[in-house]
C-alpha cells in the first residue's frame, strides 16, 4: 500500500507508533478534520492501520487510564525491545 501520506510529527512508521497525518482529500467547507492519527495494529495475525481523530484518541487514552486493571502487561523482554 504505497502512497504519499503527509506525516505531521517525527514518529517512525511502525506498529504501535502514533503517526499524525494530514487529511489530503478533505473537501472544502467540510467538517472533516484537517489531520488524523494513524496507528498500525495487529489482529489475528493481520497488520492494518486504524485512523482516529484527536478526540477519539483522547477517549481511548482516558479509557485506559480509568481501567488499568484491564491492560495486559508487557513482559520485561518485550518492553526492552520496544
Amino acid at each position: 500500500m504505497e502512497n504519499d501520506a503527509i506525516i505531521l510529527n517525527d514518529e517512525t512508521v511502525k506498529e504501535g507508533h502514533i503517526i499524525k497525518v494530514y487529511n489530503k482529500n478533505r473537501p472544502k467547507f467540510s467538517n472533516a478534520k484537517r489531520s488524523y492519527y494513524c496507528i498500525w495494529v495487529q489482529k489475528d495475525d493481520k497488520e492494518f492501520p486504524i485512523m482516529l481523530t484527536e478526540r477519539e484518541l483522547n477517549i481511548a487514552i482516558d479509557r485506559a487510564k480509568k481501567n488499568p486493571e484491564d491492560i495486559p502487561q508487557k513482559s520485561f523482554i518485550t518492553d526492552i525491545l520496544d
